[in-house]
């Protein structure tokens, strides 16, 4: 069997596994005791980096009920490093937050996210190719998409998203620097 029928085979199964935590709820997709001003200093950290997960700090929050202030929090950050980001992958994400926190917020949180939600609306037009696409289904799509999804988005939510008490998550703002400095 020739090798590259092999790599397609285990693909397919990665790939299989990868969409069963996919919702079109935010209900499934809410963490337990999430901490989102803790998280929100994880954002910001994650923010500084130039690698392809600078925009997940603010994506692990984007099915989590946030308070209006936090909102503005989450709005500030984001329209401070959007144009600067030049990862596809960061741009998306981090849009995609912002469009899933806008789309399932009360108004108040609509109106603190407003702006940043007009840009975000805006920023698949920065990208080329199928991640153009996927990323304008995410951001503006008629159904809003909740959960991990795969294994790799799980496995950062649980390093980055604080939910203390919650031992598949991080606990606080201070474990997840003591981690960094290992």
């Amino acid at each position: 069997m020739p090798k590259s029928f092999l790599i397609l085979i285990a693909f397919s199964f990665f790939l299989s596994s990868c969409f069963t935590s996919t919702y079109y709820t935010r209900k499934p997709a809410l963490v337990k005791n999430t901490d989102i001003n803790e998280t929100i200093k994880i954002a910001k950290d994650e923010l500084q980096k130039k690698g392809i997960s600078q925009g997940l700090g603010i994506w692990v929050m984007r099915d989590q009920i946030v308070t209006p202030l936090q909102a503005r929090s989450i709005s500030e950050l984001y329209m401070a490093n959007i144009d600067s980001m030049k990862i596809p992958f960061n741009i998306w994400h981090s849009s995609w937050a912002i469009s899933n926190l806008y789309r399932l917020g009360t108004d108040s949180v609509k109106t603190e996210l407003e702006s940043a939600y007009q840009k975000a609306k805006k920023q698949p037009e920065r990208l080329q190719g199928g991640v153009k696409n996927i990323a304008n289904y995410h951001i503006n799509g008629e159904k809003i998409t909740s959960g991990f999804i795969h294994f790799g988005g799980r496995a950062y939510g649980r390093g980055h998203l604080v939910a203390p008490g919650n031992k598949r998550y991080i606990q606080s703002y201070q474990k997840y620097c003591d981690k960094k400095k290992k």
